[in-house]
């Protein structure tokens, strides 16, 4: 299949549980007999992947998409700069031994960090995710990482499977609903950590059309980096309200996102006010170990 895609292989990998019937109608192209689903735009791809506007050009340009060259630039360029917050945020390095999974994996560049520093990875892939692009990149490196493929509400795990459960929602059609939070915390143990990235509600752009309600007449701001709800802080603490010891911050915000007088203050501090995603941390009670009865989320 090189022909048409090039170095692409397609995996089938851990197909253990199927979603395919809530998949849209895949578009297909033949050749020599053989069937391969075409990927939506790299465009696109890429720009989730660093964290841009979908439609900017310039990610991992000059380079055959879907190649390997192509895959590990988009890695290196995820956690450089704009990015460099996100090892921290992630946690990359602080979960060794422990059992981790990834929902919303984008092209598995997370999948990989993690895996690199010792956590064995679970990755819940749905239809959205393009599963067989995911299962590509990750087959090329030889790390402790399958790949589940999921519900959108359920998950198929037992109780207490996991240590940590990370949750990439920046491009998730709808906002996080309680039932798919009561599954984060049937599966994880108790004591276990979630750690989410959400669209913040009060970023750089709810500011900019507050405070300059009438700069489209000498600037044009870019569009938002993220495709999903924005929420508030309040908003993830009350969904999440199973859950208890709330961290919640601001992360991520480019210099080109910000009016030029904006832009002489530190970015360090601008994105912690205004930031484009919303860092969201919380744990599963101890208590829960014994049995004890935790009301849902409302």
């Amino acid at each position: 299949m090189d022909g048409i895609r090039a170095n692409l292989k397609l995996f089938a990998g851990d197909n253990l549980f199927s979603t395919d019937s809530d998949a849209p109608e895949p578009i297909t192209a033949t050749r020599s007999s053989v069937s391969v689903r075409l990927p939506a735009d790299p465009v696109v791809l890429a720009n989730r992947e660093l964290i841009r506007p979908l439609g900017h050009s310039r990610a991992a340009c000059g380079l055959v998409p879907f190649s390997a060259a192509w895959y590990d630039e988009l890695e290196q360029k995820r956690y450089q700069r704009h990015g460099s917050w996100l090892s921290a945020a992630l946690e990359f390095g602080r979960h060794p031994g422990e059992s981790l999974l990834l929902l919303g994996p984008g092209l598995g560049s997370d999948a990989v960090h993690y895996a690199r520093t010792g956590t064995p990875v679970t990755v819940g892939l749905v239809a959205a995710d393009y599963p067989e692009l995911v299962r590509e990149n990750l087959s090329r490196h030889l790390l402790p990482i399958r790949t589940v493929n999921v519900g959108n509400t359920t998950l198929p795990f037992p109780d207490g499977a996991f240590d940590v459960v990370t949750w990439n929602a920046l491009h998730d059609f709808s906002a996080p609903a309680p039932s798919r939070v009561s599954e984060l915390f049937r599966v994880l143990k108790a004591g276990g950590k979630v750690i989410g990235l959400f669209p913040a509600r009060y970023d750089a752009g709810y500011w900019q059309d507050l405070i300059l309600p009438l700069q489209w007449l000498y600037w044009q701001r870019p569009a938002d980096p993220t495709t999903g709800p924005k929420l508030t802080s309040r908003q993830l603490r009350q969904t999440f309200g199973i859950f208890h010891e709330f961290k919640v911050s601001k992360r991520h915000l480019r210099r080109s996102e910000l009016p030029h007088p904006w832009r002489v203050l530190p970015l360090v501090f601008l994105e912690r006010m205004i930031g484009r995603v919303l860092v969201f941390k919380a744990m599963k009670p101890l208590s829960a170990r014994s049995g004890l009865s935790i009301p849902l989320a409302a």
